[in-house]
């Protein structure tokens, strides 16, 4: 799991891009897009005995939460405190959320959550798997509760100085979604571009051509998004996959992979800047490909999915 936290301007370099171990002060986490369909009800995580005890009012930043002591949960549960009113939330979707992670023995803070980090939703999440569930049938808008073990809320790898079969409440709020895949009109196929294929998820598959690469940048739109414009300084969530023009049969760098939607301009210079600019203009929906030219040729699929103000 990698480090986020959700920052503006100068502080950009450690943006809502990707999250870190849950040990680590100030961080939530960007996990795993697996699909776009809505949850059905046995996706749904149920309230609990425990999940029941957790009241609404508090922060995501507070230092401890005010619930009867100790608490114990040993299945995961959840209850919505608050309902929201925005868009229920499907299976794949990246959202923005304030949470902050509790002890169940002691109340305590065990994780100093960052506002505004973006985590997937997601029934088959590996890295916060009970939290990534829990977000499934919630809306835009809500608060919830969530509370089990160690690991059935934070997964098998979370580093708390607890042990992990020790209860743990989550309390999140759900501030915003993004789509899950670009969901724009379908476009042409451009002469001399690599062929894009979909999986049932989103996740495109890039064949590259047998000719040489293209020798100056080249884009093609391959779903139109009718969504909001990208504008030049805007902070873009995005799914994407690179393939190298010369090593055709192996992916490059995806975030689909990475198992985590990213976040462009990129700060570490993973992504070339002429090919994030491109997104300057385009709208959210569309998924778009561009080949950088040269002995260093790679075509970047890209799924423009929201922008992260």
């Amino acid at each position: 799991m990698r480090t986020l936290l959700a920052r503006r301007a100068s502080e950009r370099t450690s943006r809502t891009r990707r999250l870190g171990t849950v040990a680590v002060a100030a961080a939530i986490v960007a996990v795993g897009l697996t699909g776009c369909s809505a949850a059905g009800s046995g996706d749904c995580v149920q309230p609990g005995a425990a999940s029941e005890l957790i009241p609404s009012s508090g922060t995501a930043t507070a230092s401890s939460w005010k619930f009867p002591k100790p608490l114990h949960a040993d299945s995961l549960q959840k209850s919505t405190l608050t309902s929201g009113k925005g868009a229920e939330i499907v299976d794949g979707q990246p959202v923005i959320l304030d949470v902050g992670i509790f002890n169940g023995l002691t109340g305590k803070a065990v994780v100093t959550a960052a506002q505004g980090g973006m985590i997937s939703a997601s029934t088959s999440g590996s890295q916060l798997p009970g939290l990534q569930k829990a977000l499934l049938c919630s809306t835009v808008g809500s608060r919830i509760a969530v509370t089990g073990t160690v690991t059935q809320v934070l997964g098998k790898e979370a580093q708390l100085n607890i042990p992990a079969s020790s209860t743990v409440v989550a309390v999140a709020t759900v501030k915003k979604a993004f789509l899950a895949r670009a969901d724009g009109t379908p476009r042409p196929g451009q002469p001399g571009m690599p062929t894009v294929v979909l999986a049932p998820n989103g996740q495109p598959g890039i064949k590259i051509p047998s000719h040489d690469a293209p020798k100056t940048l080249s884009t093609a739109i391959l779903k139109q998004g009718s969504g909001e414009t990208v504008k030049k300084g805007d902070y873009t969530v995005v799914n994407y996959t690179a393939v190298a023009w010369n090593s055709p049969d192996t992916v490059a760098s995806s975030s689909w992979q990475n198992g985590s939607a990213d976040i462009w301009p990129a700060t570490d210079g993973s992504v070339p800047t002429t090919v994030t600019n491109k997104l300057i203009g385009e709208k959210v929906g569309t998924q778009l490909i561009v080949v950088t030219p040269g002995s260093n040729a790679t075509a970047y699929v890209i799924d423009i999915l929201g922008i992260a103000k």
